[in-house]
Formats: C-alpha cells, structure tokens, sequence
C-alpha cells in the first residue's frame, strides 16, 4: 500500500491553531491528495461504483477544519446518500448523517467531505482513524452503537448532538 500521505500545508496548521490547546496535533496531517465536496452534496457531484473509497468527515466553523468522522467504502455516492437519509436502524448511518444535520443546521457549521480512490479502502480506512485518533482528534466512531429494537431515536439524536456540543466547546469555537 502506498504510504498516506501525512504533510500538512501551512495554511492547515493555521485552521488548526485553535485546537492546540486541547493536544490534538494535526501538524503531519495533509489531505491535499483528497477531493472535496459539500455535503449533502448534489446529485450527480460524487463519482459511483465499482471504485474503492476512503473520506473523512469534516466540520467548518470560524476557518477551522475539524474532522469527525472517517469512513471507506466501494459506493461513495450510494454511501453519501445514506448518511443523508440518516436511518435509524442504521447506526452508523444514523450518527453520522445527525451530527452532519446538527452541526449544519443548528450549529451553522458547514460540513465538507474529503474523498481519495483508494485500492485498499480498508486498510487506509483503518490506518487514518487510527493515526487521527492518536493526534488527539476525537471522531465520531468512538460513540457507542446502539439496538435499534430496543433504542428510542430521540434519545440517541440527543447523545449525538452532546457529542458534537462537546466537539465544539473542546475547541472553544462556539
């Protein structure tokens, strides 16, 4: 596998200067390989099967980039649409597609998603959720899933949104 790139240009450690206060070191960190898109994003805007893709969730708030969620799979567009959805009976789904709404709607945040092609979606899937997790970035992964049998939506629509309230007040970008 080629290596992830992990450069960050200058003016990313400048978006991130607000977190430095809180350990998380985005400093090797360069999506530059990336492409990037608004999410939700048009019809049409995100390339379809059969290629693999990894993507990176991303907030924006006061110039500050900040990811939160990192995923990989073989269907972006498909895949984008379901966070859009945002399921219920889907967890995944559900967490992702409802902090992207709360941060969007109610937090005013623009939320931008960061996609590269990748042959071993997978294994750099994994290698960035860990690499990010041990700069100090807090994702949404870390949430525990949930029953949907036996679990109430708004409950854990409420558990969501604290986490992105937490998101947010870390960075003291409120």
């Amino acid at each position: 596998m080629r290596a992830l790139s992990l450069r960050i240009a200058e003016v990313e450690i400048l978006q991130m200067r607000a977190w430095t206060g809180i350990g998380m070191n985005l400093k090797e960190f360069d999506f530059h390989e990336f492409a990037e898109v608004d999410f939700p994003s048009p019809k049409g805007a995100l390339p379809g099967p059969p290629d693999g893709y990894v993507y990176v969730f991303f907030w924006v708030t006061k110039n500050v980039e900040i990811p939160f969620y990192v995923g990989e799979t073989a269907r972006l567009s498909g895949r984008m649409n379901d966070y859009a959805i945002a399921s219920f009976s889907a967890c995944t789904d559900f967490q992702v597609g409802e902090a992207a709404r709360y941060l969007k709607e109610v937090k005013n945040c623009r939320i931008v998603v960061r996609y590269k092609q990748s042959a071993e979606r997978e294994k750099e899937g994994k290698y960035l959720t860990r690499e990010l997790t041990l700069a100090g970035v807090r994702l949404l992964k870390c949430l525990p899933s949930y029953n949907y049998r036996d679990s109430d939506p708004s409950e854990e629509r409420t558990v969501v949104q604290r986490f992105c309230d937490m998101l947010i007040s870390l960075g003291n970008l409120d």
